[in-house]
């Protein structure tokens, strides 16, 4: 039976360990011992040593006599959980380049399967029964609802004659936004599409007016906001077309100038691929409105299955721009012209990451190309692949840069904060605009990070996006002459801003990387050693950690609660090269980072490890689950929300065989080996203390495998008997972000504080 090469931090054996557990372990036996001195590495490559993951019991570690007992609110330590009971299907399992992995709940990947079904239903049963259980939360879902019940609004959007304006708008007793109709100047809004009538998990994902005003394509999606089908209604009639444009899981649409039709990316129909290959093929089509003919494929890849596209309209009508992404890494651009449908390149080769807007005769290019912190460039229409630079790269990253009333705003992350510098139409720097307070502007879609500047390039309006930890998603009106940020829409949620502190900190990581770190507190909370404090991540995919608003940070900071957020590696924060200092077999980095910010908020008496929840959404899930396993006593409780975990089957699961331009892929004998030296879901270790933790699963995510929470907490209430407990959350008519309705993401909201307070000792109201 063959050696995997493996880190020596993943390990976390010897003094690593013996740190870890606070010397309240005493080591009996290994099967190899790394010395203390090659427990960092030197030159930012890993440590590796042979390690048999075919026999867990290699490590071996019993509790001294003299450790204290822990104790924590939510379970006592000699308490013995009864859990559900789950078939363990000894027999099932895998061999991966020599090496025998088991896989006993492999069987709950079935998620409609009547036992699965059934023992979901159970875990349901045990989780509700404690989180109901504790007093005060009644007083969370009051604190949760004041914030997140508020009118929502955004930027009106012009489209035809007469001033016709759509906004998108919700009361604070809706449950979902509404498009809303000014059909003319001076008129009154009126509804044009109301999600609140249909039925609870359908969700309105995207509504595009067309450039006349006279049609609008919307997305309608059924228990997530992914897999969406684009409908057409007629605006002055309200009637809906028969138009059934061709694929799946439609998205990112631009219409014609003309309104004749619309481009839009989707997966292909059932049928026109191989089966187990639909969520792949992704391509952009045309589709003609009353066309009885399916939509013509524009642009796609015909060998290469594993990426996907967007496309848009330039304002000039003209182009369309064209991009087909390699998950999150890099994309190439083509240019549609419209007249002709002539393919013009203008990024080429998987090798950047790259935005394209038409301005005028000349295209504006924003560009990681032999710029890790991003850099604007300028090419000429007749000459696309020309570039040259308009803005040179600078210490801080460039995030976007949107041509907006002639002028070019550029939007940095300096510090994983957000500034916005105006440039003239030549790259001449005029002057900065200055935001409300320490936030963030841009935001993350499917089409990359997005401007939170926007407006018409030949026009006078200019729309800013902000947020704060504080402050709620709200819009501003920038008047450029006047130099002046004028409030349109800043929704009330209850939470006074003065109140409150936003510090950045930085800390050491394991190799000595310094990172950043955010915290936000009471002003008046006293510095006592014993803050509950809810720490964050997500280290991975080009993501940045930014100033973001939730009405649960919103209720914990209400109830006397600490958040902490992380920059750890992986992320966007600082660039191409951060972004890669966690990729592949190099994403240790990341899970070092993180727990090394959990040891720094202990050591620099903010508070100890028993008040300290760590909290991960998606990849975050995967940090905080893994750091879980490799660093049990440095947190309190953790909350895994749609994670992936099993590192060795997710390319199985829809269209994550992509990531493996992030994680690595378990079929190569390098990058499988550094996988299972981390995966979660192997590397639970029985004689462990693990943490209170909670395992959450968005039963209709099509992006992480909805199965993997499952898997994990059968394992872990198997095998990790002590600790606990562990909890499996189900989210039903749930995908990747969250419920269809705002009443059910208050719930899951309520849910999430409930583990907290039950976890670290908080007190509701």
């Amino acid at each position: 039976m063959g050696l995997f090469p493996f880190h020596a931090n993943q390990t976390r054996f010897h003094d690593a360990l013996r740190a870890e557990h606070h010397g309240l372990l005493e080591f009996v036996g290994f099967t190899r011992v790394i010395p203390e001195s090659d427990t960092a590495p030197r030159d930012g490559a890993p440590a590796r040593v042979g390690y048999n993951l075919a026999a867990p019991s290699c490590l071996h570690v019993r509790a001294r006599t003299d450790a204290p007992p822990e104790e924590h609110p939510m379970t006592p330590v000699d308490r013995t959980w009864t859990y559900p009971s789950a078939r363990r299907d000894a027999r099932s399992g895998y061999t991966l380049h020599g090496q025998r992995f088991d896989d006993p709940y492999a069987w709950m990947e079935q998620l409609d399967a009547p036992e699965t079904q059934a023992w979901i239903s159970e875990q349901e049963t045990l989780t509700q029964s404690v989180l109901h259980a504790l007093p005060g939360r009644q007083a969370l879902r009051e604190a949760v609802t004041r914030s997140a019940r508020q009118a929502r609004g955004s930027p009106p959007i012009s489209a035809g004659p007469g001033g016709r304006q759509f906004l998108w708008q919700a009361e604070a007793h809706d449950d979902k936004l509404k498009l809303l109709l000014r059909r003319h100047e001076g008129a009154p809004l009126e509804t044009l599409l109301d999600p609140n009538t249909w039925a609870s998990n359908e969700v309105l994902v995207f509504a595009v007016p067309s450039p006349d005003g006279a049609f609008v394509a919307f997305g309608k999606a059924v228990g997530s906001a992914h897999g969406a089908l684009i409908h057409v209604i007629e605006v002055s009639t309200g009637r809906l077309l028969p138009d059934r444009p061709r694929g799946t899981s439609h998205a990112s649409v631009a219409w014609r100038p003309d309104a004749s039709g619309f481009f839009y990316a989707a997966n292909p129909d059932p049928g026109e691929v191989p089966t187990g290959e639909e969520a792949h093929w992704n391509a952009v089509y045309e589709h003609r409105l009353g066309s009885g003919a399916p939509a013509r494929r524009v642009f796609g890849d015909d060998h290469e299955k594993e990426y996907w596209c967007t496309v848009k309209v330039s304002e000039c009508g003209r182009f369309a721009v064209l991009a087909k992404w390699d998950y999150v890494h890099a994309n190439v651009i083509t240019l549609l012209r419209l007249a002709d449908d002539a393919h013009l390149p203008v990024a080429t080769g998987m090798t950047s990451l790259n935005q394209v807007q038409v301005i005028g005769e000349s295209l504006l290019i924003h560009t990681d190309l032999d710029a890790p912190r991003g850099r604007l460039c300028t090419a000429p229409l007749t000459a696309p692949t020309q570039w040259r630079t308009l803005i040179p790269e600078s210490e801080h990253t460039l995030q976007t840069v949107a041509g907006v009333g002639g002028r070019l705003y550029a939007v940095y992350s300096r510090a994983a904060s957000h500034h916005v510098r105006i440039h003239a139409e030549d790259g001449t720097w005029l002057r900065d605009l200055k935001l409300p307070a320490l936030g963030a502007v841009n935001r993350n879609e499917g089409e990359g990070i997005v401007s939170g500047v926007s407006g018409p390039w030949r026009g006078d309006e200019v729309w800013v996006n902000f947020m704060s930890y504080v402050q709620a998603p709200s819009v501003y009106r920038y008047d450029y002459d006047a130099d002046l940020l004028t409030p349109y829409h800043v929704p009330d949620v209850g939470l006074d801003a003065s109140e409150f502190v936003t510090e950045q900190v930085w800390y050491p990581s394991l190799d000595g990387t310094r990172v950043s770190m955010f915290l936000v507190h009471r002003k008046d909370l006293p510095r006592d050693g014993q803050w509950p404090v809810r720490l964050s991540g997500y280290g991975g995919f080009n993501i940045s950690v930014e100033p973001r608003f939730t009405p649960l940070q919103a209720a914990w900071l209400k109830c006397g609660g600490v958040l902490a957020f992380a920059n750890v590696r992986g992320g966007g924060e600082y660039g191409r090269a951060w972004h890669e200092a966690a990729l592949k077999t190099r994403r240790q980095n990341a899970f070092d980072d993180f727990i090394a910010a959990a040891r720094w908020l202990v050591s620099e008496g903010y508070t100890v490890p028993a008040r300290l929840a760590s909290r991960g959404n998606s990849n975050g899930g995967l940090l905080v689950a893994v750091t879980a396993m490799q660093a049990p006593a440095s947190f309190g409780a953790v909350f895994c929300r749609a994670p992936t975990l099993d590192m060795l089957r997710f390319p199985s699961f829809g269209y994550l065989s992509s990531a493996t331009v992030e994680y690595g892929s378990p079929e190569d004998p390098v990058e499988g080996a550094y996988l299972a030296g981390y995966s979660p879901y192997h590397n639970v270790r029985a004689g462990l203390r693990y943490p209170r933790m909670a395992f959450v699963a968005a039963l209709n995510d099509r992006t992480a495998p909805p199965h993997d929470p499952l898997k994990m907490v059968a394992r872990l209430q198997a095998e990790g008997t002590r600790g606990g407990p562990f909890l499996l959350l189900p989210l039903r008519d749930s995908g990747h972000g969250g419920g269809t309705t705002l009443t059910a993401l208050i719930e899951q909201d309520v849910d999430e504080l409930c583990f907290y307070c039950g976890a670290l000792g908080v007190s509701p109201g």
